[in-house]
């Protein structure tokens, strides 16, 4: 450690011993002479590091101090001086479940199911601690896993973790991780998200059943299934859903609680009683308490509090929510399987349903069949991130007053069934966002909705990647502005007829259809683009199609056409004969890696597009 006491923020710690080392640093076991604890000490060298490499080392403490979860290691400070960074965790007594594992194959003993339940509970309870932050470990491994006598799980090693806004954000850069748990998408593309954590977790799993390694087994061609005179054969169906090489086909961890959890006979919640959560509208200020997980945040309460021989809990808490005064409970009911039902219940009349299960993440049936909802005005969020939820029944609802629907089924990811056929949209003036990342629906029949007051539809149907049939043939769109990122990642859609649409009042089209992937023909015969600003990425990533007619297109006001049509591979005919560039700023990269596109093929009579054309064909971008 360089000496035998370090200061951090006024408290003094002894080294006691090193605990081991890697490429960004080494841990240390260290006493604090005031408490008399032992903690582990992360030391980080940073002399004559970039001001940039700095930045990065120092966000390992940023990403610890966001965890509240018994099964990742704690953080408890951090401080810098010219030489180095310093982290102060917990300190985990006992070993690594690298060594754990080691063991067992070394005493050549298959290890108990029970044992491997309690294992990989609290493995996967401190990983969706991590992706619920909306951040990725990239390097779950058994040496990063720590285990002690008693069997509690800590995850650590936080150090090439990353936090995106998004987990469709994915990094080309670095190829990140340990060989023998590395996502294929990594060795392949180069590219990560959360179901990369997915892919390591199933190899971590496998070690554990199989007693080796789930790479070295696959490059001698000895992939193991784990022996069902001894473990539920359930486990290997879990196992092939986590070891999928397509990522987009591979779990997510909520999936993977939820398979453990009615599959398995895993419990994550042994509580049982009721937590009511009352709202009023006493003020402008929203304040959110949605969540078991975060009611238990908010009054520290600890899963080893309860046990299931407790009978009730009960806690009022007032929430402000923007509206008329309106009384309105949640009942949260905790069965002895741990699922979440809710209840309601209603004062006075309700017209505002904005947020009212925001972020129920667990919520798996929800009945709605006795709501009353005609004088609701705003079903913003309304469901938004309630994640496990898979049929959604609305077809008793009277929409008729209502005027947002915005962020309404915002990350509703395992949604595979929605009947919206008695919605009355016709007061509705927002729906950007609507049915964002819905990766789970396949079909949607939006025919019945009357969208003539739209303003907005950007993001609409962001990322919904398994929708196959999109009705929209009803669909005014005279007054809407904001079409950006509406189609975006809908991978599977392979026909989409937008020949009924009035685009006239559109200013941004940004990555409408962006990586809609499978698109074969889309019909803009009738676009009317003479107010369109941004056509940044309109087609970016639309590898099917091969013949586009834009000859319809006036693009006078445009400022940007960068990527415009990047990645287009099977596009062999382009109409552009009615552009005009006078006031695009941006055309780089525009046709780049349209592989099928000659030049021949391409109509236009603009001098920036020509010119742009030239320079990639000279260039050899354009084959």
């Amino acid at each position: 450690m360089g000496q035998t006491t370090i200061k951090i923020n006024n408290a003094e710690y002894k080294y006691i011993e090193e605990l081991g080392k890697g490429g960004f640093g080494k841990v240390n076991k260290v006493l604090n002479l005031s408490d008399d604890k032992y903690y582990a000490m992360k030391v980080i060298p940073i002399k004559g590091e970039t001001k940039k490499k700095i930045q990065s080392l120092e966000k390992e403490a940023e990403i610890l101090s966001k965890f509240n979860c018994d099964n990742i290691v704690k953080y408890y400070d951090s401080s810098k001086d010219d030489d180095n960074i310093y982290i102060l965790m917990e300190y985990c007594d006992g070993d690594n479940l690298r060594n754990f594992i080691d063991k067992n194959i070394k005493e050549q003993t298959l290890i108990q199911e029970d044992t491997l339940k309690n294992i990989i509970k609290q493995i996967c309870k401190g990983i969706k601690e991590i992706h619920d932050k909306k951040i990725i470990h990239r390097d779950l491994k058994p040496e990063n896993i720590f285990i002690n006598k008693n069997m509690n799980i800590k995850i650590g090693d936080f150090g090439i973790s990353k936090q995106f806004d998004s987990y469709k954000t994915h990094l080309t850069k670095y190829k990140l991780g340990t060989d023998y748990y590395i996502a294929p998408e990594i060795i392949k593309e180069g590219k990560y998200n959360n179901k990369s954590d997915i892919w390591s977790l199933g190899c971590i799993i496998y070690e554990l059943f199989n007693l080796s390694i789930y790479f070295n087994d696959k490059f001698l061609d000895e992939i193991k299934t784990i022996d069902n005179d001894i473990y539920n054969e359930k486990w290997q169906i879990l196992i092939d859903s986590l070891l999928e090489k397509d990522y987009k086909k591979r779990f997510d961890i909520y999936q993977v609680n939820q398979f453990l959890e009615n599959q398995l006979n895993i419990k994550f919640n042994t509580i049982i009683g009721e937590i009511y959560i009352k709202k009023e509208d006493v003020g402008k200020d929203i304040q959110i308490i949605n969540s078991f997980e975060n009611l238990k945040r908010k009054y520290k309460w600890s899963d080893s509090k309860y046990d299931e021989n407790e009978k009730e809990i009960k806690e009022n808490i007032e929430i402000k929510i923007n509206g008329k005064l309106i009384e309105f409970t949640y009942k949260y009911k905790f069965n002895k399987e741990g699922k979440h039902i809710i209840e309601y219940s209603f004062k006075n009349n309700l017209n505002k349903t904005c947020y009212m299960f925001f972020e129920c993440e667990s919520l798996i049936n929800l009945d709605l069949s006795n709501f009353d909802s005609q004088n609701v005005t705003n079903m913003k969020s309304m469901f938004h991130n309630c994640k496990s939820l898979t049929n959604l029944d609305l077809s008793n609802f009277n929409t008729q007053n209502v005027t947002k629907m915005n962020t309404m089924f915002h990350n509703c990811k395992s949604l595979t069934n929605l009947d919206l056929s008695n919605f009355n949209t016709q007061n509705v003036t927002k729906m950007n966002s609507m049915f964002f990342e819905c990766e789970s629906l396949t079909n949607l029949d939006l025919s019945n909705f009357n969208t003539q007051n739209v303003t907005k539809m950007n993001s609409m149907f962001f990322e919904c990647e398994s929708l196959t049939n999109l009705d929209l043939s009803n669909f005014n769109t005279q007054n809407v502005t904001d079409m950006k990122d509406m189609f975006w990642g809908c991978e599977s859609l392979t026909n989409l007829d937008l020949s009924h649409f009035n685009t006239q009042n559109v200013t941004n089209m940004r990555c409408m259809f962006c990586d809609c992937s499978s698109l074969t023909n889309i019909n803009l015969s009738n676009f009317n683009t003479q107010n369109v600003i941004n056509m940044w990425s309109m087609f970016g990533g639309c590898h099917s199609l091969t013949n586009l007619n834009l000859s319809n297109f006036n693009t006078q006001n445009v400022t940007d056409m960068w990527n415009m049509f990047f990645n287009c591979k099977s596009l062999t005919n382009l109409n552009l004969s009615n552009f005009k560039t006078q006031n695009v700023t941006i055309l780089w990269n525009m046709f780049g890696g349209c592989n099928s596109l000659k030049k021949e093929n391409i109509i236009t009579k603009d001098n920036k597009i020509l010119s742009e054309i030239n320079f990639y064909f000279k260039n050899k971008l354009l084959n």
